[in-house]
C-alpha cells in the first residue's frame, strides 16, 4: 500500500509542480506562449468551449469515482493494485485539466476563462491528497449493520407529542406530563 502512496503523490506532486512552472514562467519570467496557438479567434472559441465541456464533466467525475460499484467493488477486492490504476486515472484527470488551462491562459493571453477553470481544478485537488489514511480507507470494507439489525428513530425532545386523555379527563402526552383539560 505504501508504494501505491508513494506512486500517487509523485503523480500528485508532478502535476502541481508542472502547473507551477507553467505559472514562474508566465508571470514571473514573462515567455512569450502565444506562439503555440493560432491567434484566429474560431481556434480560440472552439478550445475555450472543449476545455468548459471537459472541466465541467471529468471534474466531478474524477471526485465521484470511486462510489461507482465496479470501482468500489475492484478496489475492495484487489486492494493495491485497483488503487494505483484508479488512483491514477482519477490524479491523471485532474491534473491534465489543471495544466492544460494553465498552459491555455498564457498561450491564449491570459485568457481569463482558462485561468478561472484552472483555479476551479486545483480547488479540488486537495480533495483527492492521496495520503496514507486515505489510500487505506478507500480500499476498506464499509461497516454493515449486524444481520437483523434496524434503524429506528427516536423522537427528539422538542418533537410536538400529541396528547391523550386518560379515563379522568386528564391529559397525558407521551413523556407522562399530566395537565387538566
Amino acid at each position: 500500500m505504501k508504494k501505491t502512496r508513494n506512486i500517487l503523490m509523485a503523480l500528485f506532486c508532478g502535476f502541481l509542480l508542472v502547473a507551477a512552472a507553467l505559472y514562474v514562467c508566465g508571470e514571473f519570467l514573462q515567455l512569450d506562449m502565444t506562439i503555440w496557438v493560432s491567434p484566429s479567434r474560431g481556434v480560440q472559441f472552439v478550445c475555450s468551449t472543449l476545455m468548459i465541456l471537459l472541466t465541467i464533466g471529468l471534474l466531478p467525475l474524477s471526485l465521484r469515482l470511486f462510489k461507482f460499484k465496479p470501482v468500489s467493488a475492484d478496489l475492495l477486492r484487489r486492494k493495491a493494485p485497483a488503487l494505483a490504476r484508479w488512483g491514477t486515472i482519477r490524479l491523471v484527470c485532474m491534473g491534465m485539466l489543471l495544466v492544460v488551462n494553465t498552459f491555455l491562459y498564457y498561450a491564449f493571453g491570459f485568457e481569463a476563462s482558462y485561468g478561472y477553470l484552472a483555479v476551479v481544478a486545483l480547488l479540488c485537488m486537495p480533495f483527492v491528497v492521496p495520503t496514507m489514511g486515505r489510500c487505506e480507507s478507500e480500499v476498506k470494507d464499509p461497516p454493515t449493520a449486524p444481520e437483523g439489525a434496524s434503524v429506528v428513530q427516536q423522537p427528539e425532545d422538542d418533537a410536538i407529542v400529541s396528547p391523550s386523555v386518560d379515563e379522568r379527563g386528564t391529559s397525558v402526552d407521551e413523556r407522562g406530563a399530566e395537565r387538566a383539560i
